[in-house]
């Protein structure tokens, strides 16, 4: 009795139980202080007081006692309960499981798992099992209690863990989103959804505990729906995303039922072929629902016109408000004719064949839009019915009923079902759908549609400056632009965030697709104005033609993005088609992406160092590392032939780091030796530069190899100081509270701003070699390398000339006061061996 007490107010002492069951399992130790001890292991005793699943088992795992909701949840009656074995519950479990619990509650008093039981029916639900051990009539029984667990409690740690920028996202759009998962029921719905939905976070997860009770989905004819029909379901079964389709969803806690409009879209893991998540997103449209309903009712009572026809087509009888609906004078005669002239587009064959199935005695319904004398466009339902005499048909009986504002709301739900609502372009999945249907109607030997990659030049940036409510109006005005370009049967969509796809009539000549991409070029070269002030967001666009460039809609869009991509390697703000070369090159890319994921761990990396000197001394001041691969099929390859595939990729940050690594250590081994070498310079990209942890690496490796920050120099292009931003000014102070140096690397090359030299906490320029070569014969970089010297002397910057490779440009470079330098004139960049035995030559060691 006692040990049963305790063992009930331990459990109720855990911090993971809820405070009905806490205060179910307090009250059933209080009731069990007061009883001989009978009522805890009698069926239906005071262990139904615990809303809980209960079991009590022996030393073998029997079943000796349990409560109603065991009973509930395993769906066994109480005597079939007590014939069972705790594997038979939980078949997940080991055999010797019990034993396992027995011996884990003598150390730590308590046992918590999460497995899966088995219900009657044969489907496994999933549980957290609390268990502890005691002591009764010298016998030791465990008491178990066990909860479901729901999938929102997994999946809701899962999404915890999600990328936050498209947490953010899906809290800030106004179009409700809601994941489903494949074993079934919804996981998450975003702010939007609960809004739609009139329901909290918390009142939602709870419905999806509890299997979304009393819910119920409706078509559009009011028919409910089986769970196989759900648009959430149907995408799941079919692994393709679903056509928008409007639903109605009855809910307990709303008097109205919600109308929404919904696209289903599945979602993949890499390398699976089954969806894990289907995302809906959905429109409340309640309202234009409503409205339509309204209108639909109130034709029923009025603006409905009759008539009749006598099967020889020369008697109709019209009724009043016929002559309203087709805008029709009544002192006009109606002839069948007239009326049929009217249909838009017109067919005159489409009324008879209509009139000859009823005469037929069939009944017909159908729709159709007219354009009246005035010029007014209605859509009317016609009906029409035989008038039989007996079994004979006599004439034919027809209503005509105005739904043109119906009709007008089924397109603006399709249009809002395939628009995207910032810039009211065709959205990603109905621009890809135009591609799609051009393409399939291109018949062999034919020139098919074209297809322009637009992306803007540096939004990100002024998105960032500006913010996201100035960039939406930049993304809408921008698409603005592209509308204005088009041509007459082009076709503009929104393809993500910054970037568009432009489709062209496979009749439109090939010409015409170059010809419209250097007009937008040329028209986003205008400034965009944002509060009175004028901001330059040029263009870069790829061409793709069909079928020369591409025969499905994937390898198109491919390779208009590869031509875009090309664009912006020539400097941005222009356009390119697709190429051959372009083609061989985006393989050559890709080969050498997947290549380098694997040369760190295959030792293909090595550094080579140059040394730096004083150009009038010869002494040697510090060196250089810079990165080489051996290729195992393409020999030694130099950093412009891989460091871009591996920016690109993302690879840059591992390879980046060892860099770093691997050059400290060499610079603390060489100094074990002797060779007391002053600092050593890593060239370090822009990605690197802001990674997460780049701070913590560069602090770990001097501590590692016992340097002081001075040794070591980071060097950085210009270019990518054209992204000055508060992170990069953050990052540059820490490294320089370090006592690391920062250099600018190829000054003058491109991007240079007295600006940013101003602001930066840069140590030294190091001038590009190209004016180096160039100085001696040539007085425009003659005088861009005084330039240089003039400003980094008047910013008191340290100053290295590199690409030195004669003695001419060395003493040219010292008459204008630049000491330090590097090039092959001293020593072309050399393996660590080859590096000592020079530094010994220059007296070190």
């Amino acid at each position: 009795m006692t040990s049963a007490i305790a063992v009930l107010l331990e459990l109720a002492g855990r911090d993971d139980l809820d405070s009905s069951s806490r205060q179910a399992l307090l009250d059933a130790a209080g009731h069990l202080r007061g009883s001989d001890g009978t009522a805890a292991t009698s069926p239906g005793g005071l262990l139904d007081a615990i809303p809980d699943a209960v079991t009590i088992h022996d030393q073998r795992g029997d079943v000796i006692d349990a409560n109603t909701a065991a009973c509930r949840l395993y769906g066994h009656p109480r005597g079939t309960l007590l014939t069972l074995n705790l594997v038979d519950l939980s078949p997940a479990l080991t055999s010797d499981h019990i034993e396992h619990v027995i011996e884990t509650c003598r150390i730590s008093d308590a046992f918590t798992v999460e497995t899966s039981i088995r219900r009657s029916d044969g489907r496994n639900f999933p549980v957290e099992i609390h268990a502890n051990a005691y002591e009764e009539g010298g016998e030791t029984r465990v008491i178990s209690i066990a909860r479901g667990i729901s999938h929102w409690q997994r999946t809701a740690s899962a999404l915890r863990d999600a990328d936050q920028r498209y947490q953010t996202l899906l809290r800030s759009i106004d179009k409700g989103v809601y994941v489903c998962e494949a074993r079934g029921g919804a996981a998450y719905a975003n702010p939007a959804a609960l809004q739609m939905l009139q329901m909290t976070e918390e009142a939602f997860a709870q419905a999806a505990r509890d299997g979304f009770p009393g819910w119920q989905w409706h078509d559009e004819r009011g028919r409910p729906l089986d769970a196989a029909e759900y648009p959430s379901t149907r995408a799941f079964a079919s692994g393709k995303p679903g056509q928008s389709e409007l639903l109605c969803l009855s809910i307990p806690h709303r008097r109205e039922p919600l109308w929404l409009s919904l696209t289903s879209v599945p979602l993949f893991r890499a390398g699976e072929e089954t969806p894990y998540q289907v995302v809906v997103a959905c429109d409340d449209v309640t309202e234009l629902k409503r409205m339509r309903d309204v209108l639909a009712r109130t034709q029923v009572v009025g603006s409905i016109g009759g008539f009749e026809l006598s099967l020889d087509r020369k008697r109709l009888i019209c009724t009043d408000e016929m002559y309203r609906l087709f805008d029709l004078p009544h002192d006009m005669p109606i002839t069948l004719e007239r009326l049929s002239s009217l249909l838009a587009p017109y067919d005159p064959d489409v009324m008879e064949d209509h009139i000859q199935a009823v005469v037929r005695g069939e009944n017909v319904q159908h729709e159709h839009e007219i354009v009246t004398p005035l010029g007014r466009h209605r859509w009317l339902s016609i009906v029409l019915r035989p008038l039989r005499s007996g079994n004979a048909v006599q004439g034919v009986a027809g209503m005509c009923q105005d739904i043109t504002a119906r009709k007008l709301l089924e397109i603006e739900l399709r249009r809002k079902a395939i628009t995207d609502p910032l810039t009211g372009l065709a959205n990603r999945e109905s621009i890809v759908d135009e591609l799609n249907r051009q393409i399939i109607a291109t018949r062999p030997g034919e020139s098919g549609p074209s297809l322009l990659y637009v992306d803007l030049d540096r939004f990100k940036t002024v998105n960032d400056i500006l913010g996201a409510a100035a960039g939406d109006g930049l993304i809408a005005a921008a698409a603005e632009r592209l509308r204005e370009s088009l041509p007459d049967g082009a076709r503009c969509g929104r393809f993500a965030s910054d970037e568009f796809l432009v489709v062209l009539p496979r009749l439109l000549r090939g010409e015409r697709a170059s010809e419209l991409a250097e007009t937008i070029v040329q028209r986003f070269r205008r400034p965009f104005q944002h509060l009175g002030e004028d901001y330059v967001v040029t263009a870069s666009v790829g061409l793709a033609r069909h079928p020369k460039d591409g025969v499905t809609v994937q390898t198109l869009v491919r390779h208009a993005d590869a031509a875009m991509s090309d664009a912006k390697r020539r400097g941005r703000n222009t356009w390119q088609a697709f190429s051959i070369d372009m083609e061989r090159q985006l393989e050559n890319s890709l080969e050498i992406e997947n290549q380098l994921r694997h040369a760190l761990e295959r030792h293909e990396l090595h550094l080579a160092y140059q040394p730096q000197v004083d150009m009038g001394t010869g002494r040697l001041v510090g060196a250089e590392a810079l990165l080489r691969w051996r290729h195992p099929q393409r020999g030694e390859l130099l950093p412009l032939a891989f460091v871009p595939h591996a920016e690109n990729s993302g690879e840059i940050v591992p390879i980046g780091s060892w860099v770093i690594q691997e050059a400290c250590r060499r610079l603390s081994e060489w100094r074990d030796e002797g060779i007391a070498l002053p600092r050593i310079a890593v060239n370090v990209a822009y990605r690197q530069l802001l990674s997460e942890g780049f701070l913590d690496l560069v602090v770990g490796t001097l501590r590692r190899h016992d340097l002081p920050g001075d040794v070591l120099e980071i060097e950085m292009i210009e270019r990518m100081l054209i992204e000055d931003t508060p992170e990069t000014l953050q990052v540059l102070k820490d490294l320089r509270g370090l006592g690391v140096r920062v250099l600018i690397d190829d000054f003058g090359e491109g991007y240079s701003s007295l600006n940013y030299l101003r602001r930066l906490p840069i140590d030294a320029l190091k001038i590009s070699g190209e004016f180096v070569r160039r100085a001696p014969g040539a007085a425009a970089d003659l005088a861009i390398c005084e330039a240089i010297v003039r400003v980094g002397r008047g910013l008191e910057l340290d100053l290295i000339a590199e690409g030195v490779e004669t003695d001419e440009q060395r003493q040219l470079l010292l008459a204008q006061g630049l000491r330090i330098g590097q090039g092959n004139f001293f020593c072309p960049a050399v393996d660590a061996e080859t590096f000592v035995s020079f530094a010994r030559r220059r007296g070190f060691g």
